[in-house]
């Protein structure tokens, strides 16, 4: 059975970001798991963030949360490695076909996303040079190497909801810009799965506002966006004659 592991810095991430793709690949039999570094003291009472992101997984049918039990707001200063090494720890234990974070621009330029996104791409990186090793003895053709995704959102749709005052101009202290379009290699269609996403997201109660910002980008209730950024130990990038796929 296939694994997908999503790697939020906050409980609400995870459902902004991959709420519809984790409902639909749940119902098509994957398991998943989510990894939640913090347990966002900085936007209300941890312990009421915890059960809502809990409550949240629920609702999307998410095996396992972690919580990696760092300080809300304190991610960018960490040792380097700290985060790195919890993380790849967490990969070699679940072992995940598919890795999903935010892109490196943190989505919303948030430090701690930011952080995360590259934490997450070291782990993964280390995680899939041991996956090869194991694969090593197999035949080239049985291999098959995990995947890593950033969740992001793209400049057309940041956009038009800044035009339309859905959301800022500028987040923590930088332009809201969003992804080139022409970097987005997957869109995942979550139009069946819009009620589930949006029940998820109604869990975070604290975070009220920002998930009915979310909810009026009606396109966000119908697709999701990534970057499919590694294979295996391998580098991908979108190529001019690419087409944008719509799985991961």
């Amino acid at each position: 059975m296939k694994r997908i592991l999503v790697i939020a810095a906050h409980p609400d991430d995870e459902s902004f970001m991959a709420g519809g793709t984790i409902a639909k690949y749940e119902d098509d039999g994957w398991i998943v798991d989510v990894i939640c570094a913090t347990r966002g003291e900085e936007g209300g009472d941890a312990d009421v963030r915890q059960k809502e992101l809990e409550k949240a997984g629920t609702a999307l049918g998410v095996h396992a949360i972690t919580f990696l039990g760092y300080r809300d707001g304190t991610l960018s200063g960490r040792t380097p490695g700290d985060i790195e090494e919890a993380l790849y720890k967490k990969m070699a234990e679940i072992v995940p076909d598919v890795v999903i974070t935010s892109d490196t621009s943190g989505i919303s330029n948030h430090p701690d996303h930011v952080k995360l996104s590259y934490a997450a791409t070291y782990a993964f990186q280390k995680y899939a040079k041991w996956i090869e090793e194991q694969l090593a003895p197999q035949e080239e053709a049985e291999q098959v190497f995990p995947k890593l995704y950033y969740a992001c959102l793209p400049e057309t749709v940041v956009s038009h909801a800044v035009k339309n005052k859905i959301l800022p101009a500028v987040s923590f202290g930088k332009p809201w810009r969003g992804v080139e379009d022409k970097k987005i290699t997957t869109v995942i269609d979550i139009s069946d799965y819009r009620e589930i996403k949006e029940r998820a997201l109604r869990q975070h109660l604290t975070q009220a506002a920002n998930v009915g910002r979310h909810i009026k980008m009606k396109d966000l209730m119908k697709h999701e966006y990534f970057i499919f950024r590694m294979y295996g130990t391998t580098e991908v990038f979108m190529g001019k004659n690419d087409h944008v796929a719509d799985s991961l």
